[in-house]
């Protein structure tokens, strides 16, 4: 609601390609990209948990230069990495059209987790 240009143009989607008197239904999904982007951008600013699930490191290794040793309880801070000048143009800007045509590149999108221990509920997000 906080940015009307973005609401209307998901509207626009929507009533494209969705019929007026048709709930939308998981099947239509993949006809609405712009809807996805907007989820994905929402869940970038906004992560369910800032700080992922922890996890233990099972050999010595080396983390952003830190030696880390082994056994060391580790948390991801996908807050921050969602919000990183150096991997997201204008981190701090509600932007969906950044996911138009999206590849990930590595762990720069993960709201939910990665690997084993992501969250059981994303598909249902």
């Amino acid at each position: 609601m906080n940015h009307p240009a973005v609401v209307k143009k998901a509207r626009e989607e929507l009533d494209t390609q969705i019929a007026r008197d048709h709930l939308v239904d998981e099947s239509d999904i993949s006809k609405l990209p712009y809807l996805q982007s907007i989820i994905f951008e929402s869940s970038r600013l906004y992560p369910v948990a800032p700080l992922l699930a922890p996890h233990l490191s099972s050999a010595d290794c080396t983390i952003g230069g830190y030696n880390v040793p082994v056994g060391t309880i580790l948390f991801a801070n996908a807050w921050a990495i969602h919000r990183d000048p150096t991997l997201w143009n204008d981190p701090t800007s509600f932007k969906p059209e950044r996911f138009e045509n999206w590849k990930s590149k590595g762990y720069t999108h993960m709201p939910f987790g990665g690997g084993r221990r992501a969250c059981p509920g994303e598909g249902l997000a």
